[in-house]
């Protein structure tokens, strides 16, 4: 009798330390007390500019959070050089070691889709603020969502979709080449969704160059560009090579207007980079950094003061993915994965809660939101719509 009765208490026992897991403090407001978050980035390689942005962003946002409702959020920070194989190991590090709530990360769309993967194994909410590759929150062996993977930016398919339709109904371009990385999902998703809907609007593409990630001399790429006589060229890749291309377009004499997507974020930021180069140039962006007020302003304000610079749209999906975050958390009173999943397939996020602008997320996890129109205007961005 005296056996069944301390089995029972073990059991019970048991019972709560397994539940210790997902108990949750609150503060008096009732605003979740200590959830952990784990960064995933590069803040040393070629990419570290996004990385390092995004890094900030996090620090920015959890200070200003813990401030401002007395909670003590916590995040580790893991470098993983834009690196798949060190994504995963810093994500299994995040979750068996540091026992993180949730994954704001990863920063790029490689080590992203290798982490969406891993997670599916435990169901730890994913939400990345600038992987935009359309496989990144896609199960590959259902072909649906992952039911834990989301992200703060728009994914390649809508941002190519949108650059075709401007080629036709705002910069009136009907000839375009274009150049991309044929190695990088980032660049080769926005290329062909642009190439799909630049048939519905009328969009010659008159040259196509597919390059390496290692490619440093694109003269043979410029020449047939020069050849093709396009009235605009095509550029979806990442800033470090878009400065490569374009400086070696202007040095040919190729001067007809480039354009790209949010990847460019950052080109007037490249060291030794020639402004002139992008002069009435044109990128799509998921965040007005020239906003005049409400929360863009009120974010680029604050970044400003913290760390003396200008954030990149990078900086700002990262300061949303945390405070969407804490909204779902705080709307489920819990830090359980499957009910923090289950409420940001549902968030209504809005326009005054984010610097992105709000949104609703699609059967796909990607959020449906406007886009800004970014150009260079004597050495500066100026958000054009």
């Amino acid at each position: 009798m005296k056996f069944k009765k301390v089995l029972a208490i073990a059991a019970c026992a048991s019972m709560l330390v397994g539940c210790g897991g997902n108990a949750t403090k609150s503060t008096s407001n009732g605003t979740v007390k200590a959830p952990k978050f784990g960064f995933i980035g590069p803040l040393t390689g070629d990419a570290s500019q996004y990385g390092t942005a995004v890094k900030n962003a996090l620090q920015l946002a959890i200070k200003q959070y813990n401030s401002k409702h007395g909670t003590k959020i916590k995040a580790y920070y893991y470098d993983d050089k834009a690196d798949a194989t060190e994504a995963v190991n810093a994500y299994n590090k995040l979750v068996n070691d540091d026992k993180v709530t949730a994954v704001l990360s990863p920063v790029t769309t490689a080590s992203a889709i290798a982490v969406a993967k891993a997670a599916s194994k435990n169901g730890t909410p994913i939400l990345a603020p600038s992987a935009s590759g359309d496989s990144f929150t896609i199960d590959p062996s259902t072909k649906k969502a992952y039911p834990n993977v989301f992200r703060i930016c728009t994914n390649d398919s809508y941002a190519g979709t949108y650059l075709a339709e401007l080629c036709n109904t705002k910069f009136h371009y009907k000839n375009v080449a274009a150049l991309y990385n044929k190695e990088l999902d980032y660049s080769t998703g926005l290329y062909n969704a642009f190439k799909v809907e630049s048939k519905n609007q009328n969009v010659n593409v008159v040259y196509a160059g597919a390059y390496n990630a290692n490619t440093k001399d694109f003269s043979t790429f410029v020449q047939k560009v020069k050849d093709s006589k396009a009235d605009a060229v095509y550029l979806p890749d990442y800033y470090e090579s878009v400065v490569a291309i374009a400086k070696q377009l202007r040095d040919a004499g190729v001067n007809v207007p480039l354009f790209g997507g949010d990847g460019w974020d950052g080109v007037l930021d490249v060291k030794g980079v020639n402004a002139a180069n992008f002069e009435d140039t044109y990128f799509v962006s998921g965040f007005n950094k020239d906003a005049t007020s409400g929360p863009a302003k009120e974010f680029v304000d604050a970044y400003k003061a913290e760390y003396n610079a200008t954030p990149n749209m990078f900086a700002a999906m990262e300061y949303d993915a945390l405070n969407v975050m804490m909204k779902v958390i705080n709307e489920v009173k819990s830090t359980d994965s499957k009910k923090i999943t289950d409420a940001l397939a549902k968030v209504d996020v809005k326009s005054d809660e984010a610097a992105c602008g709000g949104f609703k997320y699609n059967k796909d996890h990607n959020p449906q939101k406007e886009m800004s129109v970014v150009t260079v205007k004597a050495g500066k961005y100026v958000t054009v719509q």
